[in-house]
């Protein structure tokens, strides 16, 4: 709930505005210059930005690309504002752009943090630990799953020799404590309740540290450019988050990179970069 306030309060706050045209990378036949949309194009194309026009206060343009690395290099270039990208193209923007949004597709678990824990006395580095054990946090998407996707898709499939559960981040803490566990996975969430202490004196993990932490990384994300005026750039997150509620018109046709897709979700700046630990 507070998640989708803040989503409706910087989607209507009035103050700060953006009066330059807000560009935006549609796939194409051919790239060619931004333009005004068609009138030839669809009804769920025009609510989108009839949609972003109204609530941006500016106008909203379409800029053919040809493919994803055209779009990259052209965020990279300043000559558009937004883009779809995926892995293998944002490299190309890379540096003049960030990711703002990713979607979550129909009952699938957000883009959680996990964080990969080991003794504070710890000295081993990731390869030592492969032959290990790893402890998690229990059996459910948002203890197994989301986490263990989060750590292949940065650090690598084979991680752990052997993987064992506890029922829950405690157990799984107390099992890493204890010796019983060469390494805990764990929510970056309940990573955080369970070491930030009741005062900045006290330090319940002090005994341990985290080695890693990371979101499983995006598949495709709403890129923007770095240089876009911050406030423009909360006012559009704001304005893509509330879209399914709002507007399901425009988000029909927003969503459609990713069939299935439920919401936008607000994403960290490099959701398409891999984060791998270093040996």
């Amino acid at each position: 709930m507070r998640a989708l306030a803040l989503a409706a309060l910087m989607a209507t706050a009035p103050v700060g505005v953006a009066k330059a045209a807000i560009r935006i990378a549609l796939p194409a036949p051919a790239t060619a210059p931004c333009a005004a949309l068609p009138a030839a194009a669809s009804p769920t194309e025009k609510a989108y930005f009839a949609l972003l026009a109204r609530r941006m206060k500016t106008e909203v343009l379409a800029c053919p690309m040809a493919d994803r690395a055209a779009a990259a290099r052209a965020l990279a270039a300043g000559g558009v504002d937004l883009a779809v990208l995926d892995g293998a193209s944002y490299p190309l923007a890379a540096g003049k752009a960030r990711a703002i949004l990713t979607v979550r597709p129909e009952g699938a678990l957000s883009r959680v943090p996990a964080v990969l824990a080991v003794r504070a006395r710890e000295t081993r580095g990731l390869p030592a630990l492969k032959s290990g054990v790893v402890v998690y946090a229990g059996r459910g998407p948002a203890a197994y799953a989301n986490p263990k996707k989060a750590l292949t898709d940065h650090l690598g499939p084979h991680l752990f020799a052997r993987e064992t559960f506890a029922v829950d981040a405690e157990g799984a803490l107390a099992a890493l404590r204890a010796g019983r566990a060469d390494a805990a996975v764990v929510h970056g969430g309940t990573w955080y309740r369970q070491c930030r202490g009741v005062s900045p004196a006290d330090k319940p993990c002090a005994d341990l540290k985290a080695l890693w932490q990371g979101r499983p990384r995006a598949t495709l994300a709403v890129v923007a450019r770095k240089d876009l005026p911050e406030q423009t750039r909360f006012r559009l997150i704001g304005i893509h988050v509330a879209m399914h509620l709002e507007d399901p018109a425009a988000f029909a046709w927003a969503r459609a990179w990713t069939p299935g897709a439920a919401e936008f979700e607000a994403a960290e700046a490099e959701a398409l970069t891999q984060r791998p630990l270093a040996p």
